[in-house]
């Protein structure tokens, strides 16, 4: 039960990092894949659904690996839901810096894929001096992009750019 709300989580913040117009380019390449309306996609419709919304042409292994990390209930089939946060995620992947990947992950320490407060204190402080609560809510209001409380990845980068 744990790793399923971990997983629902992971879809309530990934929801709540985009913008309504990503969304429903989202919806639209779903319902496109969802033709018969039962509210789901197959593996290998995600797989054309992938290629179709732009994504690197993914190997049968990765979309496997996706399918097994990202199916909140174990079906095997993609709902919209998980269908945003694979394609989200494996995106963000593509996009970013393996050095500032690992370096994130290292402060991690729940691995959730988000900083909390207390993950980002312990960033702050081996990256330079001890901050006080008020500077690490000012650096909280700066970084995180959608007010959820917490740093993801790409909040992360641009806070290391700075």
């Amino acid at each position: 039960m744990a790793a399923g709300l971990n997983k629902y989580v992971r879809f309530s913040k990934t929801m709540n990092s985009l913008t309504q117009v990503e969304i429903e380019y989202y919806r639209d390449a779903f319902k496109f894949f969802d033709r018969d309306k039962k509210g789901y996609i197959t593996a290998d419709d995600f797989d054309k659904a992938l290629r179709r919304m732009g994504n690197s042409i993914p190997t049968e292994e990765e979309v496997q690996n996706l399918l097994k990390e990202y199916d909140i209930n174990g079906d095997g089939k993609v709902t919209f839901e998980e269908m945003v946060v694979m394609t989200v995620k494996r995106k963000q992947n593509e996009d970013e810096d393996p050095e500032n990947r690992k370096l994130f992950d290292k402060f991690d320490s729940n691995k959730d894929g988000y900083l909390n407060r207390e993950e980002l204190v312990e960033v702050l402080a081996q990256l330079g001096p001890r901050l006080s609560s008020t500077d690490v809510e000012e650096i909280l209001r700066d970084y995180d992009e959608n007010h959820d409380g917490l740093i993801q990845f790409s909040e992360f980068e641009k806070m290391l750019i700075q």
